[in-house]
C-alpha cells in the first residue's frame, strides 16, 4: 500500500510541495516589470492589426488579401509605426514571378521577405522559430506575416491547428506579432456571406479575425472593391473598412500596389447597399423573369400576375406577392423592376420598368 507523505514532511525533507509550486507560478507582484515589457498599442496594419496580437485575415482566392496586406504594411512602414528590420513576411503560396516581384517590393519598403526553398528556409521552420524567439526573449517587436496559413498547419486537422495555436500564443505572450492570411470556406452562409475555412481552433485562439469579401457596386471597369469585416476583436480595431484597387492586363505588381485606395464610409455604404440589391435580385431571378413574362403577355393585374408566376415557377403565392411588392417602384438602381398604377376600384396595373 502506497503511503502519502504530508506537506509538512516534504518541507522537513527540503522538497517542494504542490502548493509551493502554485505560489511559484504566481505573477502577482510582477506587474511593474511586465508593464515595462508591454508593447505600445500601435497598428502594424492601420485600423486592423495591432502590434503584439495575433490577427487572422480570411478571404477567398483572388480577393486581394496579399495585395492589401502588403499595401497596409507599406503604409505602416512609411509612417514609422513599424520597424521593417523586425518584419518578416513569409510568402509561401506564390509563383516564382510573384516571389520576385514581392521581394523587390520588400527591398524598396525595407522589410524581410522569406520564401520556402530559398536560402535554406522551409515553412516548417516557422513554428520552431516562434518557439525559440519566445524562449530566448527575442520575440518582442518581431512581426511575422504568414501567407498563406495552410502552408504552416493543417486547418482541417483539429490537433494540428490546436498545436499551432499553442505555439503562436507562446510567441504573442512573449511580445511577438503574428498576422496570418487564410482562405474562406468555398460554401457561404444562407445570406451569401463568406465564412472561415477549416476548424474553429485558429479563430478561437487568435486575438482578431477579419473576413474579406469583394463588393459589388458602381466601380470603374477594372476597379475591384474589397471590404474587411471584423468577426473578433481584442483592442480598438474598426468593425468595417474597405479598399479598392485597379487590375489591368499586363500591369506590374508595383502598379497594382500603387492603385490601392481606401474607400470612404459613404461610398462603402452605397456599395454595400448595391451589393445587397444585386444578391436579392439574383436570388429572385426566376420570379422576376416570370413576372416580366406575364406583363409582356398583357397579364398586368396583381392577382393574375401572382397566379401566372406561381404556375411558371412552382413558387408559393405568398413568395410571389412578396417579390412583386419589393420590386415595385420607380428607382431601377434600387432594385425596382416594374411600376404600378392604381386605377378605378383600387385595381393595380403593372408595367415593366426600363433601366435608366
Amino acid at each position: 500500500m502506497k503511503v502519502l507523505t504530508s506537506p509538512a514532511k516534504l518541507h522537513d525533507l527540503g522538497q517542494e510541495t504542490a502548493l509551493d509550486r502554485l505560489h511559484g507560478f504566481s505573477i502577482t507582484g510582477n506587474s511593474q516589470a511586465m508593464r515595462q515589457q508591454m508593447l505600445d498599442d500601435v497598428f502594424v496594419l492601420q485600423d486592423i492589426a495591432i502590434l503584439g496580437q495575433w490577427t487572422t485575415l480570411y478571404a477567398s482566392p483572388n480577393t486581394g488579401k496579399t495585395l492589401l496586406t502588403l499595401w497596409l504594411l507599406g503604409e505602416g512602414l512609411r509612417e514609422l509605426t513599424v520597424d521593417g528590420h523586425y518584419v518578416f513576411y513569409v510568402n509561401a503560396d506564390d509563383s516564382f514571378r510573384g516571389m520576385v516581384e514581392k521581394t523587390e517590393l520588400a527591398e524598396r519598403s525595407g522589410f524581410h521577405m522569406l520564401t520556402p526553398n530559398q536560402n535554406g528556409f522551409m515553412s516548417s521552420h516557422i513554428p520552431e522559430m516562434m518557439h525559440k524567439l519566445a524562449e530566448t526573449g527575442e520575440a518582442k517587436g518581431v512581426v511575422i506575416i504568414l501567407d498563406t496559413l495552410k502552408k504552416f498547419t493543417d486547418l482541417m486537422h483539429k490537433r494540428e491547428s490546436s498545436e499551432f495555436g499553442r505555439i503562436s500564443r507562446e510567441f504573442i505572450s512573449a511580445g511577438g506579432t503574428l498576422i496570418c492570411l487564410a482562405h474562406t470556406n468555398k460554401h457561404r452562409t444562407s445570406d451569401g456571406k463568406p465564412i472561415y475555412g477549416g476548424t474553429s481552433d485558429i479563430s478561437d485562439d487568435c486575438d482578431c479575425v477579419y473576413i474579406l469579401d469583394k463588393l459589388d457596386g458602381r466601380m470603374a471597369e477594372d476597379e475591384i472593391a474589397v471590404e474587411f469585416v471584423n468577426k473578433k476583436a481584442r483592442g480598438d480595431v474598426v468593425e468595417r473598412v474597405s479598399f479598392s484597387y485597379s487590375k489591368k492586363h499586363g500591369q506590374s505588381y508595383a502598379d497594382l500596389i500603387a492603385s490601392v485606395k481606401r474607400i470612404d464610409d459613404a461610398k462603402m455604404e452605397e456599395m454595400r447597399l448595391n451589393a445587397e440589391v444585386a444578391r436579392q435580385l439574383e436570388e429572385d431571378d426566376d420570379i422576376i423573369d416570370a413576372v416580366k413574362k406575364a406583363i409582356n403577355q398583357a397579364v398586368t393585374t396583381k392577382a393574375a400576375i401572382v397566379k401566372f408566376a406561381a404556375d411558371e415557377t412552382g413558387t408559393s403565392h405568398a413568395k410571389i406577392r412578396k417579390v412583386l411588392a419589393e420590386r415595385t417602384g420607380s428607382m431601377y438602381s434600387l432594385g425596382h423592376r416594374w411600376s404600378v398604377e392604381v386605377g378605378a376600384h383600387n385595381k393595380s396595373t403593372y408595367a415593366i420598368l426600363l433601366a435608366a
